[in-house]
């Protein structure tokens, strides 16, 4: 799994723009790396470019947004921003389940999908 991930890490580093030497085996898709939306897509497709593996048929809904942002988020931010004092915290705890990238790898190796 070594060489798989560290090439993935290489190619997840490039598409998020996360420095490589800030990615590890531990770091999850949604919560650490922050990607979303159509993001996931070009990601899921540079996968399997490069590894050849189908992953289309992966729960990526249960681990990521995979929707895009629209104006009522961009909203919703900004009045999470300004009412923090009042909450006590800035943003809610992600909702989505943990997908990292030692498990990604880890399914690429094996060929199929797996449970985390």
């Amino acid at each position: 799994m070594g060489d798989t991930l560290q090439q993935l890490m290489k190619l997840v580093s490039h598409h998020s723009g996360v420095p490589l030497e800030k990615l590890s085996a531990q770091s999850a898709i949604s919560q650490d790396i922050r990607i979303s939306g159509d993001d996931i897509e070009e990601l899921a497709e540079a996968i399997q470019k490069e590894f050849g593996s189908d992953i289309s048929t992966w729960p990526w809904y249960r681990f990521c947004n995979l929707s895009e942002p629209h104006m009522f988020t961009v909203l919703w931010y900004f009045w999470r921003l300004i009412s923090w004092p009042f909450r006590g915290r800035l943003l809610d705890p992600n909702p989505y389940e943990r997908l990292e990238l030692g498990h990604i790898a880890a399914v690429i190796d094996k060929g199929e999908w797996f449970e985390p």
